[in-house]
């Protein structure tokens, strides 16, 4: 399976949306997950593993004051899970959170400067309500992207858009339309491979339906 029919699998069941949605508010351990959800600690065992080796989440074990240690989960920090669905887009995104690549952000976009330090200056706040409203800054800027980032991904829909009503216009089949709409969502960066996998198609169809596009003179291989 592809890592996003594991991701679809994982989420497409409730009670593992359920967990992940409890450990999203802090570290669990197996006893207390199956407790508040009343579930046996079994079968929370088994959802544990999946997502494990999902890498969805992590395992560490803390030591207690009495008794023995006592294993808890968390969400992995460095997942970062995005679903997208529109017109012309239905994708599921997975990709690593790395900080180090966040470095040269403050650089790249100085609006964030002032949002950095503001940050940097939580680690010696004590007082609750102060981080409260450092995090309701950050909200009010996260809203902002995200409302650019809604406007460029509408933009992109207009120009598949286009690039749907050229390919009616030039009477493509439906398969030549899939193929060159990929090619354009992509860049044209795709290999046979890829074009395969993503399409679902057999490479050698791939391969033909390429040629003939080549031969109307609609694309360069």
């Amino acid at each position: 399976m592809s890592d996003e029919d594991v991701l679809f699998n994982l989420l497409g069941n409730e009670t593992r949306r359920m967990i992940l949605k409890m450990l999203a508010t802090g570290p669990c351990y197996t006893t207390e997950i199956a407790e508040k959800l009343n579930i046996g600690q079994k079968a929370i065992n088994e959802h544990m593993r999946l997502l494990q080796e999902a890498g969805v989440v992590d395992l560490y074990i803390q030591k207690q004051s009495r008794g023995s240690p006592r294993k808890y989960f968390k969400i992995n920090r460095r997942v970062r899970l995005e679903f997208m669905m529109g017109p012309y887009s239905f994708d599921t995104i997975s990709n690593d959170f790395i900080e180090s690549e966040f470095l040269k952000c403050p650089e790249e976009f100085p609006e964030f400067k002032e949002l950095e330090e503001e940050v940097k200056k939580t680690q010696k706040i004590k007082e609750i309500g102060m981080l409260s409203r450092v995090v309701s800054n950050l909200n009010v800027e996260l809203d902002r992207v995200s409302k650019a980032k809604r406007y460029i991904e509408y933009k992109i829909m207009q120009v598949k858009q286009q690039c749907t009503n050229l390919c009616n216009e030039m009477g493509l089949e439906d398969s030549e339309k899939r193929l060159v709409l990929e090619l354009v969502t992509a860049g044209g960066k795709l290999s046979v491979v890829d074009l395969s996998d993503r399409l679902r198609v057999d490479e050698k169809e791939i391969t033909e339906s390429l040629n003939n596009l080549k031969h109307k003179g609609i694309i360069k291989v």
